[in-house]
């Protein structure tokens, strides 16, 4: 029987942001086994990353499969699967990807401890994620604001091997809905590194089909492919 997936991916583009349409001669991750990484087991299923380049070697997307009984039989603690995009795909701007599963959720109380997916998508090597120590001024040192969407807040603190998180302000539950999906922008020492689709195991199983643009800043630090949206479906 052919295996169902939630996909969450992110939809890349130029800096000139304007969203990349798909090419005659585009490669699809589901025809071309070379995009994806290797397969790493969650729950009773497994989970996939992959890319998909234009026929220029550029990125049009990169995301994570879910296979259906991955939300199934999930740890009970946090646990962090890294999956590494494979090499000479999409210019190798996106290295890899860090996925944590909180099943009692996170902090902030009362906004994000609902069991949950962070799905991470950093552009710096996994070596030196790992090296990001617990250090109180470089995750406060923030990039310059022209570089953060306007209505996103630092977190205070940071996590360690992760980086500092921005929370949008205008996502629903902090204005009283509850929380099912969110996109967080992530830095370290200045440095943005990461972008974060937050996705509910609850709302993953309500089988979504959602496509959700990603607020821009001003300007970027690197010249590369950045999300314009982001897309979770079944």
């Amino acid at each position: 029987m052919k295996n169902h997936y939630n996909k969450i991916a992110l939809f890349v583009a130029v800096t000139f942001l304007v969203l990349q349409s798909c090419q005659k001669d585009d490669l699809d991750p589901e025809t071309d086994p070379n995009s994806y990484s290797p397969a790493v087991q969650v729950g009773n299923g497994e989970v996939k990353a992959w890319v998909t380049e234009n026929n220029k070697g550029e990125p049009v997307a990169v995301g994570v499969n879910f296979s259906e009984k991955a939300l199934e039989s999930l740890p009970a603690e946090p646990t962090q699967y890294v999956l590494i995009f494979p090499s000479n795909k999409g210019k190798n701007f996106y290295t890899h990807v860090l996925i944590d599963w909180n099943p009692n959720g996170h902090e902030p109380a009362h906004v994000y401890d609902l069991p949950h997916f962070d799905v991470h998508f950093y552009t710096i090597p996994n070596e030196e994620r790992l090296l990001i120590a617990p250090d109180s001024v470089k995750f406060a040192n923030a990039p310059a604001s022209k570089y953060i969407p306007s209505n996103y807040m630092q977190i205070p603190g940071g996590v360690p091997q992760m980086g500092a998180h921005w929370g949008d302000l205008l996502s629903p539950e902090f204005h009283g809905q509850g929380f099912t999906k969110t996109f967080i922008w992530g830095s370290n020492d200045g440095k943005v590194i990461f972008w974060e689709p937050m996705v509910t195991r609850d709302y993953l199983l309500t089988h979504p089909d959602e496509l959700v643009d990603v607020r821009q800043p001003q300007a970027y630090q690197l010249n590369g492919y950045y999300a314009t949206k982001y897309k979770v479906s079944y």
